[in-house]
């Protein structure tokens, strides 16, 4: 069976794919981009690649299903392959021939599912007579089961809350795991969290009962974040460097602003910088506002544009927070010259964003401040030189 990172991989691979080659992907004899339907009574012969606002499956595709919908995917028929799905809600009571791989924002299942579940959503809901006949794995903020699940539930959750019949292991991380009916459990219930488990007296057991504490941050990983964040003050303190060789006028005035104008310079950079999500925010809107005829059109308008944004501010990143940096290395105390100061202020800004709990305060503060800074000192007065 195909690892879960692979396969959680190839659904996204199956998304980009359908927004790419822009096609309403329907069966042969329908076409739109606003509902895809396939009626009861009805068979599609071979794979089906399905983009609307809606998809609704009442019918038998006789084999693949690979959706994307702004809306919902319901599928109350019957798929007699697999199926990649990704909308705001999904819901499946009818058949699945072989797995269902899923990213949504709410999934119902009260169909079956003849091989494995793969789900990263925000709420999952397994009804009583649903069945899995294979592994279910699965990442949610909340997770209620009460089907049948003929192998191991694996995955992480905040809440679970757990019935029915598991053919295999339980082995999740929750921070609260509740029994809520009878349970039968072939093999071991074993959870992660820092609680105990309720309701544990209504759960049939084959194996054990494992409580293990939530796993700590390896002392290997905290070293290569450690090391992450050193190469790229590294990096970044060079970028700087080679600024002030070339720009030092435009430097120092930008430093000056950076000094004097500091609230100013970084709401102007703060806003910059957040210009991708704001784009984001105002092209959900719209396509909320909009007809649902005229939503996806939207979507696959600010798309790029977001994507773009992104990018600009992403390379703008790099020699945002230069101004910044000088102006702290300036306020150091002890005399110096510029490369001297940009150097000294690189090195304080990285030592400071290594420190837990407070790290985040510098990307938050240096970069809007710096790009602020950027943009205002094309209308402040040069700096002096310095003697």
């Amino acid at each position: 069976m195909p690892s879960p990172s692979r396969q959680l991989l190839l659904a996204g691979l199956s998304v980009v794919l359908l927004l790419a080659t822009g096609r309403p992907a329907m069966a042969a004899e329908t076409a739109s981009s606003e509902l895809v339907i396939i009626p009861e009574g009805e068979t599609v012969e071979g794979d089906l690649y399905a983009t609307g606002v809606r998809v609704i499956i009442e019918g038998v595709v006789d084999g693949d299903l690979i959706a994307f919908a702004a809306e919902e995917i319901t599928i109350s028929g019957e798929v007699t392959g697999s199926v990649l799905a990704a909308a705001p809600t999904v819901t499946v009571t009818g058949g699945v021939g072989e797995s269902l791989r899923v990213s949504t924002g709410s999934l119902t299942l009260e169909g079956t599912i003849s091989s494995d579940l793969v789900v990263a959503s925000l709420g999952v809901k397994v009804d009583a007579g649903s069945e899995v006949s294979g592994d279910a794995l699965i990442w949610a903020l909340d997770l209620k089961t009460e089907g049948t699940i003929g192998a191991n539930l694996e995955g992480s959750q905040r809440t679970l809350e757990i019935e029915g019949a598991i053919g295999g292991d339980v082995d999740v991380s929750v921070t609260r795991l509740t029994v809520t009916g009878p349970l039968n459990v072939a093999g071991d219930l074993g959870y992660r969290s820092d609680t105990e488990a309720v309701g544990l007296e209504e759960a049939t057991v084959g194996g054990v009962v494992v409580h293990k504490s939530p796993l700590p941050l390896n002392i290997r990983v905290r070293a290569l974040g450690v090391l992450a964040r050193f190469l790229v003050v590294l990096g970044l303190t060079t970028a700087a460097l080679l600024v002030a060789w070339g720009w030092p006028q435009r430097m120092r005035r930008a430093a000056g602003v950076a000094r004097s104008q500091f609230l100013r310079s970084w709401g102007m950079g703060a806003v910059i910088m957040l210009s991708p999500l704001l784009l984001g925010a105002l092209a959900v809107l719209l396509a909320g506002l909009a007809p649902d005829a005229a939503s996806l059109p939207l979507l696959a308008i600010f798309g790029p544009l977001v994507l773009a944004t992104g990018g600009v501010v992403l390379v703008l990143a790099l020699v945002a927070g230069v101004p910044a940096v000088l102006a702290l290395g300036q306020a150091i105390p002890l005399r110096r010259g510029l490369f001297g100061s940009v150097l000294v202020g690189s090195l304080a800004a990285g030592l400071v964003w290594v420190i837990p709990w407070v790290g985040w305060l510098v990307p938050a503060l240096v970069l809007p401040i710096g790009l602020g800074a950027w943009i205002l000192s094309f209308r402040a007065p040069p700096e002096p030189e310095p003697s």
